[in-house]
């Protein structure tokens, strides 16, 4: 693991756990319908949906150099008997070549000969970037060569013959993880290489890049970046948006790469890999675009990484779920994918992450029940045994220094005990959200351009999470959605859209924004919105292109100083950040003004929908002060669809985490308390009566409006699980 950059067992059980092997199984004969029976898509598919139709709990096991037989099958047992069926390897190519031309897998036969003896699948992460010491092209493993370089692809086709071929038909093999956490980023002759053709694409002749970028070129073999060219004041805007996108199109051609020589070797097993930064950045980092490749997508969650120290125990929950959707969202988007936890910090960190910290059993358990609501179907531990030396020695383990469960495993076991007693939970999934908001890469690539100067660069991503979380903390379901799916029409089954700081945005998007709101969508946004197209080329007024949706436009801008918000209110609020925009009025009606009475935020009717706008950067505001009137500013519009979802959690404090969960003929919810003991008041659509599956104990319910209103009473940290049966007919 390097993240600088940032159940029930498999054995088929008699009876309700067998609902979910009958289950996986018709999932794969609807999946193979069209397929050839046999066929190795209908095969994978098969596995895939085995592997995926029950809730899973993993740990990845390091194999050590001073491990023997006997210490893993030792291992493995305890792990089956804490109820893990999901077991993580990194099959380091320095382990099994440590001699030139000379292969030796004894550690790793040991392993997948103790999964197959405990019934434990083995996610097996391949490492054809990462060659051994002897190549002398890489200081230590877990680093990367470039896969742009065919002779590192010849060498890494050898390694993915002798790791894939040596135990496609092993029973114990489950999961091929292409690579862990991929990145890209380098300036080699090779990757300059796969730039020029990448560009040939995108603008079809030499004369058409001239036309953009500052040097011209004879031949797109000649395109190049130099290495402080992004840092420079004065920047080519067209090239470097160009190299940033590339880096992201290149690194998926890499796992395409890496899958294509999987897939021939053995066809039969589903894909995997887990990304870092779920919301891009010029590293390659994409999650909407790289779902693409895997069979099943994964994410790193590591709050030793991610979390300022300074973060309340209380907000542990919202900051990773906050992250958490991000994936969850991005596997909803078509095509739809399966997605796992694949690395959730399970021990303490002494010396790495970015803060020391050692996740409580009551942590564990709270996020493992936040995956699984998410939509999650499996969590992964990092990891299970401590590495012996080196970086991380000692840190992160689920067990001690001397392999002795530590005082967390229990809590894992338990989660897995209930899993194993609620089976129908396997069929549960996260009910369709109302509300959504906008993901926009074009504005996140721009704003590493833009906020240079000034170490800005994180405003549009600090402004999604500010956005995310006032919606949250009134308990609004939300969904990310992206760019593409904005301009194929596919959000107008959202009642509701947001678009914090979406300072950047083509024409394409605008003319999709205005198809939204006139088909009768709601549409929230605030600050530059549109102000600049993708390539940082602006609009001459504000909102870009959007004066007809939003009914107000303004020709300048009056920066605010970061450090000196402004209110609006009497409240003192300080909603007010970065700028003020000298609105003028074309045909909105304001609902609210500035203290010397000029328009603050603004609301139009358009076609058969409504646009809000606000001339701050209000969700930015929100992010950083999280006060409950700028709070109230973002999810106004969103409270009437909250409402009508099929699930809603209208009573109940802000440190209670709602997930609203549909079943085949019935519906959930899952509560997560990371606050001291409260009631709640979960809503379901329709008339049942609600037990809580934790405890087995019935809910106090009252009937209204065509609703069930249970009234649940959860303790300081803990987990309600509420599943509805109809209620019984009135005589």
């Amino acid at each position: 693991m390097k993240f600088h950059r940032w159940m029930a067992s498999t054995r088929v059980r008699i009876g309700s756990a067998r609902v979910c092997v009958i289950l996986a199984i018709a999932f794969a004969a609807s999946c193979a319908e069209s397929q050839t029976s046999g066929s190795p898509a209908s095969i994978r598919q098969a596995r895939l949906a085995e592997i995926t139709g029950q809730l899973r709990i993993g740990t990845e096991f390091f194999l050590n150099r001073t491990d023997t037989q006997a210490s893993v099958d030792k291992q493995f047992a305890l792990m089956r008997a804490t109820g893990i069926t999901l077991v993580r390897i990194f099959v380091i190519w320095d382990d099994i070549e440590r001699v030139p031309g000379v292969w030796s897998f004894q550690g790793y036969d040991w392993i997948y000969d103790a999964a197959a003896k405990n019934n434990i699948r083995i996610a097996a992460t391949l490492c054809p970037e990462d060659p051994p010491g002897w190549t002398h092209k890489t200081p230590f493993y877990h680093n990367r060569v470039n896969l742009n370089d065919p002779a590192n692809r010849a060498a890494a086709s050898v390694y993915l013959r002798k790791v894939v071929g040596r135990y496609k038909d092993n029973p114990a093999q489950g999961v091929w993880l292409l690579m862990n956490e991929p990145t890209k980023y380098d300036t080699e002759p090779s990757t300059f290489l796969a730039f020029g053709r990448w560009l040939q694409t995108r603008y079809g002749a030499v004369d058409a890049l001239n036309r953009s970028w500052f040097t011209p070129l004879n031949n797109f073999s000649e395109a190049r970046i130099a290495p402080d060219q992004l840092q420079q004041y004065w920047t080519d805007y067209h090239a470097a948006i160009d190299w940033r996108n590339f880096n992201v199109d290149n690194l998926i051609d890499q796992l395409i790469w890496v899958r294509r020589q999987v897939e021939a070797i053995d066809p039969d097993h589903p894909t995997h890999f887990n990304v870092t930064n779920p919301t891009g950045d010029a590293v390659g980092q994409d999650v909407w675009k790289e779902k693409s490749v895997p069979d099943i997508l994964g994410v790193s969650m590591h709050a030793a990484w991610v979390f300022p120290g300074t973060t309340p125990v209380s907000d542990y929950g919202e900051l990773y779920a906050y992250r958490l959707d991000l994936i969850a969202d991005a596997s909803l988007a078509p095509p739809r994918k399966p997605f796992w936890v694949t690395e959730l910090q399970s021990g303490p960190t002494i010396f790495t992450g970015r803060i020391p910290l050692n996740p409580t059993p009551d942590d564990l358990s709270r996020w493992m029940w936040d995956s699984y609501g998410a939509g999650g179907r499996a969590v992964i531990f990092w990891l299970w045994d401590p590495r012996v030396g080196g970086s991380e020695a000692g840190e992160w383990g689920l067990v001690g220094l001397d392999g002795a469960p530590s005082d967390r495993v229990p809590a894992v076991k338990s989660v897995a005990d209930t899993l194993r007693q609620n089976s129908w939970l396997a069929q549960a999934r996260p009910q369709q959200a109302r509300v959504a908001i906008l993901y926009n890469r074009e504005a996140e690539i721009l704003i590493g351009l833009d906020g240079r100067t000034q170490h800005r660069e994180g405003e549009v991503t600090e402004s999604l999470r500010g956005c995310y979380l006032a919606l949250h903390r009134a308990h609004i379901p939300t969904q990310f959605v992206d760019l593409d799916q904005l301009k194929s029409g596919a959000l107008q089954k959202f009642q509701v859209l947001y678009l914090p700081y979406s300072y950047a945005l083509d024409d394409k998007a605008v003319a999709a924004l205005k198809s939204y709101v006139r088909q009768g969508g709601t549409l929230w946004a605030d600050g530059l919105t549109a102000w600049k197209n993708g390539a940082g080329e602006i609009r001459p007024t504000i909102p870009g292109g959007l004066t007809d949706l939003f009914g107000v436009e303004a020709s300048d801008v009056y920066p605010v100083q970061p450090d000196r918000p402004y209110s609006v209110t009497a409240e003192n609020e300080e909603g007010g950040e970065l700028w003020k925009l000298p609105l003028a009025m074309k045909g909105a009606d304001i609902v609210l003004r500035t203290g010397d009475g000029k328009p603050f935020e603004v609301k139009h009717s358009f076609g058969k929908g409504r646009a809000y706008y606000f001339e701050s950067a209000v969700s930015l505001a929100y992010a950083r002060r999280l006060n409950p009137v700028v709070q109230q500013w973002i999810v106004q519009p969103s409270l009437a669809a909250a409402a009508s979802e099929q699930v809603s959690m209208p009573q109940g404090p802000r440190t209670i985490l709602f997930r609203g969960l549909v079943l085949p003929g019935g519906a959930a919810a899952l509560l997560v308390n990371w606050g001291d003991a409260a009631t709640a008041v979960v809503s379901f659509q329709g008339s049942h009566t609600v037990t809580d599956a934790m405890t087995g104990r019935p809910l106090s319910v009252v009937q209204r409006d065509g609703r069930s209103d249970a009234t649940v009473n959860l303790t300081a940290g803990a987990t309600a699980l509420l599943k509805t049966e109809p209620a019984p007919s009135r005589p």
